[in-house]
């Protein structure tokens, strides 16, 4: 072991621990993204969802109203 090795040792654990806190971070920083995405993708779907049932609302509506339409239509008798 050389005069400096001690220090080498030394310095080197420090990089390592640098480089273990770095990816810790950069790990809390990503599952921080990661989470805000799934929100995200979670209140886009409810919302598709409410679009959806309107629009099989409407649709439903918009049936009910040609049905009868035609009834109405075809019981009317011109004389």
């Amino acid at each position: 072991m050389t005069a400096t090795g001690w220090i080498e040792k030394r310095l080197e654990g420090r990089r390592q621990s640098a480089r273990a806190r770095m990816i810790r971070q950069h790990r809390r920083v990503n599952a921080k993204k990661r989470a805000w995405s799934r929100e995200i993708a979670r209140v886009m779907l409810v919302g598709s969802m409410l679009m959806l049932g309107v629009l099989a609302v409407e649709i439903g509506r918009k049936a009910v109203t040609v049905l009868h339409n035609a009834s109405v239509t075809s019981s009317v008798s011109i004389g």
